[in-house]
């Protein structure tokens, strides 16, 4: 008994097509590539075109083949929401803020984990209400459906 082929490539999320290199390596292999690109764009069709995947391919003697996918980290994901606010002072200086709206963050929640999205609402609210004064607002406002 042969032993399974693992490939391991990178993909864009709902990108991939038959052509070369990708229709190439699983040609030569023996699977029928239209029918893994057609399987792959439909599993990460959700996604943005800009998330570059991590997939591993698990093929087997009858080139049958299953995928699984490594999503992006979540620093790069955050690096990609993340907005910035310069703000003058009056003395001519500049403070430079960083931050990600709310929306972003219940959004990045749901594409991360399988928690409750109301207990993540609770622990947001918990954490800023704790830690409001750390940052230097005094008033923190904010709907936990975005509006």
């Amino acid at each position: 008994m042969k032993e399974d082929i693992i490939l391991v490539i990178y993909v864009r999320a709902g990108l991939a097509e038959s052509g070369p290199p990708l229709g190439t390596v699983l040609g030569n292999i023996g699977v029928q590539t239209v029918k893994f690109c057609k399987d792959f764009n439909d599993f990460t069709k959700d996604l943005p075109s800009y998330f570059l995947l991590k997939v591993k391919i698990v093929i087997s003697e009858n080139k049958n083949y299953t995928f699984a996918i490594k999503g992006p980290s979540l620093g790069s994901i955050i690096s990609l929401l993340k907005k910035e606010e310069r703000i003058k002072k009056k003395d001519g200086t500049e403070d430079i803020f960083f931050f990600i709206f709310f929306e972003d963050v219940i959004k990045l929640a749901k594409f991360k984990s399988k928690v409750n999205i109301c207990l993540l609402g609770i622990l947001l609210l918990s954490f800023i209400s704790k830690y409001s004064k750390t940052f230097g607002r005094k008033h923190i406002s904010f709907s936990l459906w975005g509006v």
